[in-house]
């Protein structure tokens, strides 16, 4: 199994977000950039994800920021393979 770290410190608007993300999931190049396309890669993921600096990532994307986080726990509820957590 894959193990990737997603920085929180790169995610200061929705675009850097999910740059972020892309680069470091190695997300296909047709990823969408959206929480439903989020979601269509990281459901079949087979990895431990660990996004570090969360509150940055809260902090720049406020209720967005929430979604997107929430967008991973849910996937990793449903996917076995999927891992997700969280280090400040």
């Amino acid at each position: 199994m894959n193990a990737y770290i997603i920085d929180g410190t790169n995610m200061r608007d929705r675009a850097a977000a999910h740059a972020e993300l892309a680069r470091a999931l190695s997300l296909p190049s047709h990823y969408g950039a959206n929480l439903d396309a989020l979601w269509d890669e990281v459901s079949c993921l087979r990895a431990d994800v660990t996004l570090v600096h969360p509150s940055v990532l809260l902090n720049s994307l406020g209720v967005y920021g929430c979604k997107l986080l929430q967008t991973l726990y849910e996937a990793a509820a449903e996917n076995p393979d999927f891992h997700f957590k969280t280090e400040d």
